[in-house]
């Protein structure tokens, strides 16, 4: 097994947030993969969504080459 690692971009709907932003932010990762690390890079004063920039890791089955 192997790891791949990938830069993703999240928004987060922060009128829609309840409690922990943090918490929020973590779940919605882990839904794509491991986060390593993340940062929220940009808030919209008019929208109030949050984007977030994060790597992650997901596991992949590598084959071996014959």
């Amino acid at each position: 097994m192997a790891l791949a690692t990938h830069f993703i971009t999240m928004e987060i709907d922060l009128t829609k947030v309840e409690g922990d932003l943090v918490n929020a932010i973590e779940l919605g990762l882990a839904e794509r993969g491991e986060p390593l690390r993340w940062a929220i890079t940009q808030v919209s004063p008019v929208t109030q969504i949050a984007t977030v920039e994060a790597v992650v890791t997901t596991r992949s089955e590598s084959h071996p080459k014959p």
